[in-house]
């Protein structure tokens, strides 16, 4: 006699649908490798303005384009603001603000206003990677900002999981303006 409990729907459950999941996001970028020889510091390349244009795409939703404008400046106590409005579409702007402070060679402390708690942040050469938790547990951000050759611009790519399952992408654009020193 077969028994339906919890963990064997639970078990069946996430072996029909995690595949699905996973095939939904199938276009998700694909990472370009770690450049060591090159360094990106938040903190020098958002400084002054930055402006960024991109796409996301959430599951069962169809694709929509965003735009980014920044600006970045360094606090009187040594943290690193950012501040940024996003306009999504056809929706009211949005606005949102980062505040960074270098702990060490490859660590941050960091908040984002939008964000549920502390965010995670470390550099490793060219790719500078994000992870925090958004309006409520369990749905988790993870970003990975890449330094191009040029110098001027960075790739963002960033996955939303909820409850582990990948459930939405994001690709991005930043290039910094003129005035940044």
């Amino acid at each position: 006699m077969l028994r339906f409990t919890r963990p064997t729907v639970l078990r069946a459950l996430a072996t029909v649908l995690l595949p699905c999941a996973s095939a939904c996001l199938a276009r998700a970028p694909r990472h370009p490798a770690v450049d060591v020889a090159r360094e990106l510091r938040p903190e020098r390349f958002f400084a002054g303005p930055t402006s960024g244009e991109g796409e996301l795409v959430v599951r069962g939703r169809a694709l929509q384009r965003f735009r980014v404008d920044g600006h970045g400046r360094t606090e009187p106590d040594g943290t690193f603001r950012l501040e940024q409005t996003i306009a999504m579409g056809d929706a009211a702007a949005t606005t949102r603000t980062w505040r960074l402070r270098r702990l060490d060679a490859r660590t941050y402390a960091a908040t984002l206003s939008d964000a549920r708690g502390p965010v995670s942040a470390d550099v490793d050469g060219n790719r500078f990677h994000l992870r925090y938790e958004i309006r409520r547990p369990d749905v988790v951000m993870e970003q990975w900002l890449y330094l191009q050759p040029d110098g001027r611009t960075v790739r963002n790519i960033a996955t939303i999981t909820v409850l582990g399952v990948p459930w939405a992408r994001m690709s991005e654009s930043i290039t910094r303006g003129a005035a940044v020193p």
